[in-house]
Formats: C-alpha cells, structure tokens, sequence
C-alpha cells in the first residue's frame, strides 16, 4: 500500500492523496487502508518516508558513480543527464520538497538530497561549490520536470565544472 501511497503523491501530487485513493489504485478495501493508517497526515508521511528512502538508495548509488569517476564534473554530469531522464523519480523529489515546504515538520525529510548530494560532493570539491551543484541540480529537476525535456549534458557540463571550480569563500 505504501508504495502506491507514494506513487500516487509523485504522479498527482503532495495534496491530491486520499486513502480512497489509495485503495482504490491498490485493489482493496477502503477499510484497510484506514486501518493501517488511521490519518490522512500517517498515510502521507509513511508514504513520504518511503520516497525518501528511494531517493538515498539513488543518492548512494550516485555517489558511488562519483567515486568510480573520481568527481570529474564532465563524468558528474553524464550521470546526471541519465537521472534526469526518470521522471518518476524526478517526480518524488519534487514531493518530497513540496512536503517540505508546506509542512515544516516534514521539511528534514525533504533536505536529505540536497544534504546528501553536497556531502558527496564536499570530497571533490570546497563545501560551498558543492552546496552550489547542489543546488544547481535541483533547480535543473524542477526546470526538467516544468519543460518536461531533461537538460542538455554539454550544458550540465559546463555549468557543473563551472560550481566546482569557482574560487573558495573568503572569510573575514
């Protein structure tokens, strides 16, 4: 159940679950949903739960990628370029910032990407070029997602190596 909880927020959004739903995509009983999640607010944290786990098994297997490559931003881009083509993958990150902009007890789930991601990069790269990537990438996912065409490689390339290589904060 909570897998079709999840896909359903990914495919319709955070707002849109219902355990009516629910149930019916998953061919049982409206009772038996209430029953394993009594509220509403249970059903979509489970279900959030869920997509955040997906989302860290993808960052884990991102991060190895980066490793194999050695963080090369031309290599960091490729890998990219492939994960912006699963758009329902895409689709959950989206919810899980959704989640976590109207919920703000929800919004650690939602910041485990980002997090993620610039821990991975902070071994290649300062903390603050990899917090930029970061946020670069998600702001690439949203743009993929709204003109439903996934960036151009060359051009994650290009911007990648760019964040990666700009000159470390200055602190006074």
């Amino acid at each position: 159940m909570l897998e079709v909880a999840a896909q359903e927020m990914a495919e319709h959004g955070y707002q849109a679950l219902t355990h009516r739903r629910v149930a019916e995509r998953a061919g049982v009983s409206l009772s038996s949903t209430t029953y394993h999640f009594t509220s509403l607010d249970d059903l979509r944290t489970s279900a959030l739960e869920l997509l955040v786990d997906q989302v860290e098994a993808e960052l884990r297997q991102f991060a190895r990628e980066i490793a194999d490559c050695a963080g090369r931003p031309e290599d960091i881009a490729a890998g990219f370029a492939v994960q912006l083509r699963d758009h329902s993958a895409l689709q959950a990150e989206m919810v899980l910032y959704y989640a976590g902009l109207y919920d703000p007890k929800l919004r650690p789930l939602a910041r485990r990407w980002a997090q993620g991601m610039t821990e991975v990069l902070s071994d290649y790269t300062s903390p603050a070029a990899a917090r930029a990537v970061a946020i670069y990438m998600d702001g690439v996912i949203l743009h993929s997602l709204l003109t439903e065409q996934p960036v151009d490689e060359a051009e994650l390339h290009t911007a990648i190596a760019a964040l990666m290589s700009a000159p470390p904060e200055k602190t006074e």
